[in-house]
């Protein structure tokens, strides 16, 4: 019973603790294109919160943004797509800093309508940030339907593979794990760039499928790729401790018949 239990929570463990990354492309680059009397002012700190972006300056970049995302919001004569970017860099920030409570806030006008619909006219790449930050505050259902509508836009193809990502962490997430696996795949073939993240998301739907050695070949080559990202590591700790639990498990002996006589 005891060993049952500790099988048991380790697969809890993996379903729960096991780390999923809702990595989404950042916007662009720096906003060059601003309206208004402050144009100069805002460039600067456009350019500077990309800088801090890629240094890595996480909490630099969210306040550069945040003051980019207050001058701009709301403001009548500022154009659609800047004022859209600027709020797209920011809420990624903030979701990747625990606030994606405040993210959804940001991003809402740009992806909702006033019934709670998906904007018809809203950019993939916005409603695919939408989707994480609600994947981030567990609201799976409201994510599954954002990236339906992403994945159903013939148009918006160049943002499938970051929908199928974040649709199989939906499923995975819930617990349907056979769907999750072939999202994942889909989005792995079509991926640009570091593709770590999806393989880490895809080796732990496959360690929930009971494929322990695919999902640690996996894992150890994406953290050959990015040997910093320490959710593989620890993923990588997890599905071999599981695996040595399910092999070391104790088979029951077999019961011995017991001989009869023979009848004449």
């Amino acid at each position: 019973m005891r060993h049952y239990t500790t099988i048991l929570s380790l697969l809890l463990l993996l379903t729960v603790a096991g780390c999923k990354t809702t990595d989404t492309p950042l916007a662009g680059g720096a906003i060059d294109s601003l309206s208004g009397k402050s144009i100069a002012t805002e460039k600067r700190l456009s350019t500077a919160a990309a800088n801090a972006v890629a240094e890595g300056k996480t909490d630099e970049a969210l306040d550069l943004y945040e003051k980019l995302y207050t001058r701009n919001n709301g403001g009548f004569f500022a154009p659609g797509k800047s004022r859209q970017d600027v709020a797209l860099n920011y809420a990624q920030l903030l979701r990747k800093t625990g606030k994606a409570q405040r993210a959804l806030v940001v991003l809402a006008p740009f992806a909702e309508n006033i019934d709670g619909g998906v904007k018809a006219s809203t950019d993939p790449i916005v409603l695919n940030e939408y989707a994480a930050a609600s994947i981030e505050l567990g609201n799976l259902e409201k994510a599954e339907k954002i990236l339906n509508h992403v994945l159903k836009d013939e148009n918006a193809a160049e943002f499938h593979a970051d929908a199928n990502n974040l649709l199989g962490i939906v499923f995975d997430a819930e617990g349907k794990h056979k769907e999750a696996e072939p999202l994942f795949r889909k989005a792995l073939g079509a991926w640009k760039g570091d593709s770590t993240s999806v393989m880490n998301n895809l080796a732990v739907c496959l360690a929930n499928l009971g494929m322990f050695d695919e999902a640690l070949t996996t894992l150890n080559q994406a953290l050959i790729m990015a040997p910093d990202k320490h959710e593989i590591a620890s993923n990588i700790e997890m599905v071999e401790n599981l695996r040595q639990s399910l092999v070391s498990k104790p088979k029951a002996r077999a019961k011995t018949p017991k001989s009869k006589k023979k009848q004449s």
